[in-house]
């Protein structure tokens, strides 16, 4: 597992100049390392500083490829690399919590495929971890972070109104819920003052 600085020095590595997506990824860490730490710090099964370097490489893939398999790209280069467990956030970002079924009914993707992609996750359990990573990129619109709302505006306008992305909302909006739970305050109260942030 990469420590947050490995993951930075990871990122810096594969950045191409000019791209944005390493900023968005910073960004994304910032909003994750924050809800973790709150977490950890009240007994949460969740690590800050591993959810942070998977933050920080997620979207590590697009140096490869912008299209719909930059997540699967990312799990791949990391594991490479011999870091498949910090690559776990490649995939989970990617997925947000959709059951091989749901890829299954996108037509997108083969049986074969999308039995490789679960049988990459280890453990195969989704975690409190993904669902932090899985928040923070949605609160991060491009390099800005704002509200989870703001966020999924933005993307159905960019990418259309579609199954998958409403069920990207919903599953969004239930790791908030989780989250809001486990503090026992709303999630959002601390990302909020982080609203405006921009690299």
């Amino acid at each position: 597992m990469l420590t947050p600085q490995q993951a930075e020095q990871t990122l810096l590595e594969h950045s191409p100049p000019g791209e944005l997506w390493p900023l968005h990824c910073r960004q994304v860490a910032k909003v994750a390392a924050r809800v973790a730490k709150e977490l950890e710090k009240r007994g949460c099964q969740v690590s800050a500083d591993e959810v942070e370097a998977q933050a920080l490489v997620h979207d590590i893939g697009r140096s490869k490829t912008h299209g719909p398999m930059h997540g699967w790209s990312g799990f791949t280069l990391l594991r490479a690399l011999g870091q498949e467990e910090t690559g776990r956030g490649c995939i989970t970002h990617w997925l947000k919590g959709r059951a091989p079924e749901d890829l299954l009914a996108s037509d997108h993707f083969s049986p074969a495929f999308v039995k490789r992609i679960f049988a990459a996750l280890n453990p195969p359990e989704w975690c409190l971890g993904d669902s932090v990573l899985s928040f923070a990129d949605s609160c991060v619109m491009h390099t800005t972070i704002v509200s989870l709302a703001e966020r999924h505006e933005d993307l159905l306008v960019r990418y259309g109104d579609s199954p998958w992305m409403n069920q990207a909302r919903t599953l969004a909006e239930a790791h908030e819920n989780e989250l809001s739970l486990a503090l026992d305050f709303p999630v959002e109260d601390l990302v909020s003052p982080l609203h405006g942030d921009k690299l």
